[in-house]
């Protein structure tokens, strides 16, 4: 670095014989001297004199450029104004230079114009200099750029001093942009119009100034595809509809432009047209739109009846909307208002006659022009609403054909709903009262029509006019929908009948609690459903889905839970179709506070949970309480998430069952005992007596809703008593669900000291129990616990995952239970159905299925190569079984290595083994088939041996990777076109038609291998 004043004003002196490398150095050393006021800046200009004046105009342009670059990177504090004045006078005389000098006094001067000390005459003689001296459209790109950027700097930041120039400067600023074609300067140029319009005064260059952006309308930019800028055309047309709906006094030449590209046959001219337009009335003046309604009006017509696309058809109405409203606002003159209720007679005129003929294709269109204008405000919404409503209630009473009354129905409710979004329509005196009699004549017979398909479009019809019907009128609908929804079996029309219930609970709850639920609910507990048309898990569904707030809770759940108990006895299944519909609910619906308080404080949902269990438990009369208590399970476990604070709740049931003395246990767990006598014998026989252990699901929906990081005393012993439940009961069930929990409440508890000693435990507890002399259910047993806790660890991302990985890696070669420790990887990344999830609070790291798979990946590929006989099945087994549970992109990271693991299961003699390659292997290669081109001459042959005399699940399988197959280039499948389509016709016959449907699909794919148009 040069360090002192001489050497660097000799340096400044010899400048234009310096290097790149040495200006950089310069300019380095230069500013802080500057900074410092060692040096100052006509010192530098006089040191630069050889190079500002020197013949060649390349040495004057690196002086200029020094100067330049030093402005740019000197503090924006640093100048005085007497420097300012003296550098603007000294580059306004620069800008006579040479061309080639040019581009360094634009680069200068956009650094001089953001010192803060710029006086306002300084920004004006820098303009007026630009627009006087430099031909912007003469520039390069580059250097256009920054003359564009110094322009919408000032404008935006000094613009006292463009004010000053007024009319000059819009002047100036057409003429630099007339021209310019570069995507990233329109975007930017687009911007800065509607600042120039907003603060200066057009005077006589309005019409040139929207001259010079209109050009540009309709975009039609494509951007090149390695586009470093990423400037897209939707960029550039939001810039440009910016700038042409900027001012009204652009509506005389702007409206004439639109009305031309409507007019045209370009697709996306006419969109952009539209979308413009829409732009524009929010800007222009009524006075503005007047004289332009009537052609506008026949565009927009033509392109809503002719209906091009459904978003031509969108934005045309959107356009009527915008026009109408534009016409309504301000409308200071008779003639705009004159204009607006012409435009509303001519489009009833038009409209109202194809009203009347509901079975021809111009009902719809006509109906939504109408309805058009009704959304732009009350004025036409009298006028159309007076002359539709009681012609369509009329003609929908006098029509005897199903698709005219159908589609009249229809659009009455659109009306209706449309209307009553004005308070002036709704009112005593208004239009909606007047005809609603009339209206509901009309409702009332179409829901009590023969015809199925009128009383689905009907109750469509009611949904949509719900809030103008009064409460008589929609409780005699409610009552007739009620009747429909138990009597009928048309799905669209039950759905259509609930999806209205649905919306009315919202609306009129009321009318739901009082009308509706009775009815259901009473048909429920009279068991005649059945009878009816519908079935009793279509209504539980019906309430479910409709119960929604305290009212309506209060009013089905108790009822729900009475006959869930009522048939708990006499039909477990019917039993558990209410627990499921009472889940369902309280999912639904625990989310409100007031709901929450009532079930947890009034109804007392846990001890009617822990009561009905254990009843189920004790109950000698229920052969199998299983499925009962799982429903109950899933009870409790979304109304402990739900809860605000679960802490009492888990730790009074972990007490309940480590602690006799009852003077050891808290208050909720003495409220629970003396409760419910039967849970002290029941939890005394917890790890004996097969019923007691049922208890476990019970603690299955209460822990699983703990939070993270819980902590509890005696926490220990009962992950103690869960870990021996899952080795030791006799029932497969309740082995898994005890593990489950495990490995949840594990997945949880903060690491630490009790963290390591309780996996430490475990890990013996595991170790022992898989001994080759233990019996080998219960080595399966021990391995299942094994497995969970692998995946709790895995999922939470704690470093002892790789320890138990490798313990399940080394028993694919037990020859006992190698196979079901192969089948169990899948638990691991397979998502369980609500444990590890996390809507129950599980520690979840990020991306740990594919951390797994990369650990693992390699150890069971090398166990496959290096073993042989039921060690390389297994191993084949395992990474068939985790493969359907990881992203695409993992799998096709891996692909190349996997696919010969894979090759070889499709010829195990194992069926697991080979209906699970099958699987993964289709899957592969419906993603990318071009990696098994290597394989193909061993895999077709493979493939068509097992399309027959297998299990259907591996004919389907096999028939879907030939399929896939087919996708691959003809070259390499026509060797074998022939013998595939030969040996897949005696399939055609198989005796499962699914397999038929499969093996048609799979041949017809290679028939077309070859056929013009593939590769």
């Amino acid at each position: 670095m040069i360090s002192s004043k001489a050497d660097i004003l000799r340096e400044l002196d010899k400048l234009p014989n310096s290097s790149l490398q040495d200006v950089n150095a310069l300019l380095h050393s230069l500013v802080p001297k500057i900074e410092a006021k060692e040096i100052s800046l006509l010192e530098v200009i006089e040191a630069l004199g050889t190079s500002l004046t020197n013949p060649n105009p390349s040495h004057r342009g690196i002086g200029t450029r020094l100067l330049a670059d030093v402005l740019h990177t000197l503090p924006r504090n640093k100048l005085n104004h007497e420097e300012i004045i003296f550098l603007t006078a000294f580059f306004v005389d620069r800008f006579k230079d040479h061309h080639s000098v040019t581009p360094h006094v634009i680069y200068a001067i956009m650094g001089l114009a953001e010192q803060e000390n710029i006086g306002k005459d300084e920004i004006v003689a820098l303009l007026k200099a630009l627009f006087r001296e430099v031909h912007c459209q003469s520039q390069i790109m580059t250097d256009r750029r920054n003359i564009f950027t110094f322009l919408k700097f000032c404008i935006l930041n000094k613009i006292e001093a463009v004010q000053e120039m007024g009319t000059d400067f819009v002047l100036g600023f057409v003429t630099a942009m007339d021209g310019e074609k570069d995507p990233r300067n329109l975007v930017l140029l687009f911007a800065v119009v509607p600042v120039i319009v907003k603060c200066l005064p057009l005077g006589p260059f309005t019409e040139e100034l929207f001259e010079v952006v209109a050009a540009y309308f309709p975009i039609d930019f494509v951007p090149p595809a390695d586009d470093p800028f990423g400037i897209s055309a939707e960029d550039l047309v939001l810039g440009l509809r910016q700038a042409l709906s900027s001012t009204p006094a652009f509506a005389p030449f702007c409206i004439p432009l639109i009305q031309e590209k409507l007019d045209s046959d370009l697709y996306s001219a006419k969109l952009d047209a539209l979308h413009t337009l829409v732009a524009c009335c929010d800007i222009y003046t009524s006075e503005d739109i007047r004289p332009h309604v009537s052609p506008l009006w026949v565009s927009i017509r033509r392109e809503v009846v002719e209906r091009s696309s459904d978003e031509a058809e969108s934005a045309a109405l959107l356009a009527l909307t915008s026009m109408m409203k534009a016409l309504e606002r301000g409308a200071v003159s008779q003639a705009s208002r004159d204009a607006g209720l012409s435009l509303t007679n001519s489009a009833l005129m038009e409209c109202l006659g194809h009203l009347t003929a509901p079975e021809q294709r111009l009902m719809y269109p006509s109906a939504h022009l109408l309805i058009a204008l009704i959304a732009s405000g009350p004025g036409p919404t009298t006028s159309i609403a007076e002359k539709v409503l009681p012609l369509l209630a009329q003609q929908f009473v006098s029509k005897t054909e199903e698709s005219a009354r159908k589609n009249t129905i229809v659009i009455l409710g659109r009306f209706m709903e449309e209307t009553s979004k004005y308070s002036e329509m709704t009112e005593e005196s208004g239009v909606l009262p007047k005809y609603e009699d009339v209206c509901w004549e009309a409702f009332s017979q179409g829901l009590s029509c023969s015809s199925s398909a009128v009383q689905e479009a009907t109750v469509t019809a009611v949904r949509s006019a719900m809030s103008v019907l009064s409460s008589e009128h929609l409780t005699q609908a409610a009552n007739t929908m009620t009747s429909l929804l138990i009597s009928v079996n048309n799905k669209h029309l039950r759905d259509s009948i609930i999806n209205t219930f649905s919306a009315m609970s919202q609306v009129q709850p009321r009318i739901v609690s009082d009308h509706i639920f009775p009815h259901l609910l009473r048909e429920m507990e009279q068991g005649n459903l059945r009878n009816c048309g519908v079935t009793d898990s279509q209504i539980l569904d019906t309430l479910a889905i409709l119960t929604s707030g305290k009212l309506l809770l209060v009013k089905v759940l108790p009822v729900l839970w009475k006959r869930a108990e009522e048939t708990m006895v006499s039909s477990p299944e019917c039993s558990c179709l209410h627990f499921s519909c009472i889940q369902k609910i309280l999912k639904n619906t625990l989310q409100d506070d007031d709901c929450q308080k009532y079930v947890v404080e009034e109804w007392k949902g846990i001890f009617n949970i822990v009561g009905m269990s254990v009843r189920a438990i004790v109950s000698e009369e229920i052969k199998s309480p299983v499925p009962i208590l799982k429903c109950l399970s899933a009870i409790a476990r979304v109304l402990v998430t739900h809860m605000k604070d679960t802490k009492p709740l888990v730790e009074s049931m972990i007490q309940l069952l480590l602690h006799n003395g009852e003077e050891e246990l808290s208050d909720l767990s003495r409220e629970l005992l003396s409760a419910h006598q039967d849970i002290s014998d029941l939890l005394a026989q917890f790890m004996t007596s097969t019923r007691a252990m049922l208890l476990v699901y019970l603690y299955e929906g209460v822990m699983l809703g703990m939070p993270r990081s819980f902590e509890a005393s005696g926490l220990d012993s009962f992950l103690e008593k869960l870990r021996e439940q899952s080795m030791n009961s006799c029932s497969p069930e309740v082995q898994e669900t005890a593990a489950v929990l495990l490995a949840s409440i594990l997945n949880k508890i903060p690491m630490g000291s009790n963290f390591n000693r309780i996996i430490s435990t475990s890990s013996e507890k595991l170790t022992e129990a898989l001994e080759t002399t233990n019996p080998t259910d219960k080595r399966e047993a021990a391995l299942q616990t094994l497995t969970w806790i692998c995946k709790a660890l895995v999922v939470r991302g704690a470093q002892e995952e790789k320890v138990w990985t490798e313990k399940m890696l080394s028993l694919l070669c037990d020859p006992a239970i190698g196979q079901k420790a192969a089948q169990d990887f899948e638990i691991i990344l397979k998502e369980h159905e609500y444990a590890f999830r996390p809507e129950t609070f599980s520690n979840i790291r990020l991306l740990y299925k594919q951390r797994y798979f990369e650990n693992v990946v390699g150890p069971l590929v090398d166990t496959f190569d290096n073993t042989a006989g039921n060690t390389k099945e297994n191993a084949l087994l395992a990474v068939s079984s985790i493969l359907p549970h990881l992203p695409t992109l993992v799998l096709n990271a891996h692909i190349k290595k996997l696919l010969p693991v894979l090759l070889q299961g499709v010829t195990s003699d194992k069926l697991a083994v080979k209906e699970t390659t099958l699987s993964t292997l289709a899957t592969l290669l419906k993603q990318t088939a071009v990696h098994a081109t290597p394989h193909i001459s061993t895999l077709i042959p493979n493939l068509l041996s097992i399309t027959s005399n297998q299990p259907m699940g591996i004919r389907m399988k096999a028939l879907e990777c030939l399929e896939a197959l087919a996708s691959l280039p003809v070259p390499v499948l026509r060797p074998y076109k022939e013998k595939v389509i030969s040996e897949l016709r005696p399939v055609l016959n198989d005796k499962k038609r699914v397999v038929r449907q499969s093996a048609v699909s799979a041949r017809s794919s290679w028939l077309l291998v070859g056929a013009p148009g593939k590769s």
